[in-house]
């Protein structure tokens, strides 16, 4: 069964681009245009992870991260950031206070945010070719 990704960031190209890494891997990607969109898909679908950018407009990341845990409290939270009023870091360190099972400061390489995955989510399984009968 392929395991479903929730995509959250209010800029296109950075939700485009980790879609694309979490589908080049065998991961659904769904993305989400921000954090109120976000929490509407929340309630439709079942998440085994969230990827949420922290600074977006209306619903920021951080509301995401805590309404999370009772709209889909099994799903794991991976938070990014590159910053925004105050420095990355602290944004990242917030969001491990409140939950977050990793964090991602932007720009990121595909290898840690898969690596990231991973680590939430436990090593993909390729799936084996069925055996022969000899």
């Amino acid at each position: 069964m392929t395991q479903r990704i929730l995509v959250v960031d209010d800029d296109g190209d950075v939700r485009e681009l980790v879609c694309r890494m979490l589908e080049q891997d065998g991961y659904e990607a769904v993305p989400a245009e921000g954090g109120r969109q976000a929490l509407e898909r929340l309630n439709l679908i079942a998440p085994d992870l969230v990827i949420t950018d922290v600074v977006m407009p209306e619903v920021d990341g951080f509301e995401v991260l805590l309404k999370l845990r009772h709209l889909a409290p099994r799903a794991g939270a991976l938070v990014m950031s590159g910053g925004g009023r105050v420095a990355p870091d602290l944004y990242l360190e917030t969001a491990r206070r409140l939950g977050a099972s990793a964090v991602l400061r932007k720009p990121f390489t595909r290898a840690e945010m898969l690596d990231a995955v991973h680590q939430i989510l436990g090593p993909r399984q390729t799936p084996q070719p069925p055996m022969q009968e000899t």
